[in-house]
């Protein structure tokens, strides 16, 4: 089995590290690797102890991260999940930054239970800002007035919604934004700022981002996506399948959506390996003015699989040999069998349970040793 690996790891890490240090000077590297934090993060000007240690670089399953008791009972007492977001992470520094902004969040919406009482004339300049941006942009107010949704459709008649959040302290604090864009939403604030200022840096972000969704609309039309399921506007990648069990994750930049992307493929070592003495060989042809699925079938020199194909190649769905799914709870199928006439994938926890299944199964530590279920050869994996 080949794990998922990066065909520019060098230059990931580098790129990681800087921008751990830039965003987080709180958190110090416990090893040279980098692949241990302990410190602070500072959110909404209070200070949260965290651990973060990652076993691989480019899979958010194996981060772990744990916080003192507060930053514990602050997240237990939201009862919100943040599994199915971190598992979209790309790097450790996104995943921190999607952490800090869903607790910033938590923590926002805590104050204004508590305190959010805003004066007249603050909750009738937040309505004169709303008639600002339009009426008809607005797609709900809830019934304390400290959040507003205002929406915005583009060109190619994709809703966009922008989610405004506002603390006891507005106009003085900046409101709190969420959207569904794949990059940060940066505005300067004062309090003599308004929302209108907001929404029209929104929506200039939305038009300028056209040629990224544009690329992915590319892909989710020419290939045979596996991940995500469900799209969302703010998903920078797709795994798509290449046939025998193997897939790519491409990752794009959203800012040059038509630049070499980030390839991190899944399978077999060797069918791995030629895909990427392929990528190596091939990467000069590589044409920002041509579409990224001819780019991506030129780099492998191969035909990508589609879902309208015709004859789609041999386990281009690349489905749990258990379950039959490819996604179980936001994790994908890594597990392959290592014999190379069968090679057939299955997610980690379907594993697991089959083997406890087997008389047979022999267990030595946190290993499970047995039988794979389709060809009989002798497997093993981790409890």
């Amino acid at each position: 089995m080949a794990a998922p690996r990066d065909v520019m790891d060098g230059v990931e890490s580098d790129r990681l590290d800087s921008e751990i240090f830039k965003r987080f000077p709180l958190l110090l590297p416990m090893n040279e690797s980098c692949t241990e934090y302990k410190g602070f993060l500072k959110i909404l000007d209070e200070d949260f102890f965290v651990h973060l240690s990652i076993g691989d670089v480019h899979n958010p399953d194996t981060y772990c991260l744990s916080g003192d008791w507060d930053l514990q009972q602050l997240i237990l007492s939201s009862g919100k999940s943040f599994d199915e977001l971190f598992s979209k992470c790309k790097s450790a520094s996104h995943f921190l930054m999607e952490f800090c902004n869903l607790t910033e969040i938590v923590l926002r919406s805590r104050k204004r239970c508590r305190t959010f009482d805003p004066a007249p004339e603050i909750f009738s300049r937040i309505m004169a800002d709303v008639e600002q941006c339009g009426w008809e942009n607005l797609e709900h107010i809830n019934v304390s007035g400290d959040e507003i949704h205002l929406k915005y459709t583009d060109q190619k008649k994709r809703k966009h919604v922008l989610k405004i959040h506002f603390s006891e302290a507005f106009p003085v604090d900046e409101p709190l934004v969420e959207h569904d864009l794949p990059i940060q939403l940066e505005f300067y604030w004062n309090s003599d700022g308004t929302l209108r200022t907001i929404y029209n840096k929104f929506k200039e972000e939305v038009e300028r981002l056209q040629e990224f969704w544009a690329v992915m609309d590319d892909l989710d039309s020419n290939c045979w996506v596996l991940d995500p399921a469900s799209p969302r506007h703010s998903d920078c990648y797709r795994r798509i399948a290449l046939g025998n069990n193997v897939s790519v994750a491409v990752v794009l930049q959203p800012r040059t959506p038509k630049g070499f992307p980030r390839l991190e493929f899944c399978g077999p070592q060797r069918a791995v390996s030629a895909h990427e003495e392929a990528v190596e060989k091939n990467k000069c042809k590589w044409d920002s003015s041509n579409t990224i699925s001819a780019n991506l079938s030129s780099l492998l020199g191969m035909e990508l699989p589609s879902r309208s194909s015709a004859q789609p190649p041999e386990d281009v769905d690349c489905a749990c040999g258990i379950c039959y799914s490819y996604l179980l709870d936001g994790h994908i199928p890594d597990k392959l069998c290592q014999s190379s006439r069968c090679s057939k994938p299955f997610h980690q926890s379907c594993l697991v349970e089959w083997m406890r299944s087997l008389p047979s199964v022999r267990q030595n530590f946190n290993m499970f040793f047995g039988e794979c279920p389709y060809c009989s050869e002798p497997m093993s994996c981790k409890m």
